[in-house]
């Protein structure tokens, strides 16, 4: 089985890579600007593979130009469906939605029946593509995968989980935190990719599935963790500007279906992730 791979060399991608190869599937990267149709066309054309997994996108909440959001979220995807369309017909493709589409009201564990409010520019791109998707499904075996938050070695500090991993490792005196109370599901980004690999390769999956834990933790949970395992005090300080007036007190992914289609599946705990991050080599 090849399986081609959009964002192949991203901080996703590169682990599901290898979660594909232990699978006994060959990842294919597919790599091109996804904004540009006919380049697009060509790579696909080019490129022999069984099932594509789309991972690439603009994807950082809090970039200020939310034109790219659309650019490749929504426009891109679109570009590489219909040229999968044309060249691979009946290909399945795992499509790399988000759990942000839920947006506003959302509370507690979030199962895919859920009405969708997304409340920023990503999350309504996110939005905007699965809507659009749903005009390839005739022509394309879809499964819009919804993962909730998930982190692990290589991603950037600019995220919450390794900036308090990073304030750690250097043994920094205190860190600005938002509201460390709210309880979300933290997921690995080793069984994200591992579910990734697992919807491409299985009998039958759902036209739509979050990729959760159904287990959440508060960002007091992860400070002490990082402490235990550090030996380290670190003093949080509460930033009003990160502070979000209203942010549920629970939010989390119900992954029900995921296991449901993937028996075999088991989510990292938590502990484990944050032990593998502080323990890190800085070159990995």
């Amino acid at each position: 089985m090849r399986v081609a791979l959009t964002g192949a060399h991203g901080f996703t991608g590169r682990f599901v890579s290898a979660a594909l190869e232990q699978a006994g599937a060959t990842p294919v990267a597919l790599q091109v600007d996804l904004r540009d149709e006919a380049a697009v066309d060509a790579a696909v054309g080019a490129t022999t593979f069984d099932r594509l997994i789309h991972l690439a996108g603009h994807a950082f909440v809090g970039a200020t130009d939310w034109r790219a959001f659309y650019a490749v979220n929504q426009l891109g995807t679109f570009n590489l469906l219909d040229a999968v369309a044309r060249h691979r017909p009946g290909a399945r493709c795992v499509l790399a939605s988000s759990a942000q589409v839920y947006g506003q009201g959302a509370e507690g564990l979030i199962r895919e029946d859920a009405p969708t409010r997304p409340a920023n520019h990503y999350a309504v791109s996110k939005r905007a593509m699965e809507l659009g998707a749903e005009l390839w499904r005739q022509r394309l075996e879809l499964v819009v995968t919804r993962p909730f938050n998930y982190t692990g070695v290589g991603q950037p500090d600019q995220y919450l989980i390794p900036k308090i991993v990073a304030h750690y490792r250097r043994a920094a005196g205190t860190i600005e935190l938002g509201n460390t109370w709210v309880r979300r599901d933290f997921g690995d980004v080793r069984s994200v990719a591992e579910a990734y690999a697992g919807l491409a390769l299985a009998a039958t999956v759902p036209p739509v599935v979050n990729i959760a834990t159904s287990t959440v933790s508060s960002i007091d949970d992860i400070v002490a963790e990082l402490g235990a395992i550090s030996g380290h005090r670190l003093d949080v300080t509460v930033n009003p500007d990160f502070v979000r007036t209203d942010d549920v007190a629970v939010l989390g992914g119900d992954a029900t279906l995921l296991r449901a289609t993937l028996p075999s599946w088991r989510p990292r705990a938590l502990a484990d992730t944050l032990r593998w991050m502080y323990g890190a080599d800085e070159t990995t």
